[in-house]
């Protein structure tokens, strides 16, 4: 069980399950607001890292055509002003529940993302330097639907927040 079969990375099973959980989290989450009477969106990237490039700084989720589309629409008819953040930790790798809100529309977009903390020390500390978080949720053309944050702390790890 604890093996590490051929071509898998080490800890690629830890990294597994701390995704498994983040996505859980979401659905139960996002029932919570339906259950609220929210209209909700749970967006499902197939990867998600942090970008430090001429083009993007941030936090860049890829996404699914039609969920991609179902975010461009929510985003056309909706002003999102409020956010909370989940963020869970393991083995360096950090995972996020990102919570994009228009509390007057009673709308919430819900968009899982992690990232490797170790690997991305000098993003993290141009995100720092710049007193904001991008999140950018795109498609593989580079389309993007972006949600801009002030309060860059709740989405770095512990850690780096002490320094």
């Amino acid at each position: 069980m604890g093996e590490n079969p051929a071509g898998s990375a080490p800890g690629d099973t830890e990294i597994r399950s701390g995704w498994r959980s983040v996505l859980r989290d979401m659905a139960a989450t996002a029932d919570e607001y339906r259950d609220r009477g929210w209209t909700t969106l749970e967006l499902h990237p197939g990867d998600s890292v942090l970008v430090d490039s001429d083009a993007r700084t941030g936090l860049d989720v890829v996404l699914p055509g039609p969920e991609y589309e179902d975010l461009e629409s929510l985003t056309a008819d909706h002003a999102f002003t409020d956010v909370d953040v989940f963020r869970g930790g393991h083995g360096g790798m950090v995972y996020l529940l990102v919570v994009e809100k228009d509390p007057d529309g009673e709308t919430a977009v819900f968009v899982p993302a992690y990232y490797d903390a170790g690997s991305s020390r000098a993003k993290l500390e141009t995100v720092r330097a710049d007193g904001e978080l991008r999140l950018f949720c795109r498609r593989l053309n580079d389309d993007y639907v972006e949600f801009v944050h002030g309060d860059v702390t709740p989405f770095l790890p512990e850690s780096f927040r002490d320094e």
